[in-house]
């Protein structure tokens, strides 16, 4: 279940891990996952980076801290 790149009806800067965290629960939901469990998220120079995991198993989320667009993707296991 990889999904496009999104981005929210009202672009949102990302300052925080806090709101990268609820970023990614939203995008998951939003991508269907049911109970995803956000880890802890860490920012590269462009990115935010939130693992998670989910019944389905382990994804990640990457977050344009700028817009607040998301990725969704699914790492190689």
């Amino acid at each position: 279940m990889s999904q496009p790149r999104t981005v929210p009806s009202e672009s949102t800067e990302i300052r925080t891990k806090e709101d990268a965290a609820v970023r990614a629960y939203d995008a998951l939901t939003e991508a269907g996952c049911e109970s995803p469990e956000v880890s802890l998220p860490h920012q590269t120079r462009s990115t935010w980076i939130v693992p998670a995991r989910s019944e389905d198993g382990a994804w990640r989320v990457h977050i344009d801290p700028r817009s607040g667009a998301t990725r969704v993707v699914r790492p190689q296991e």
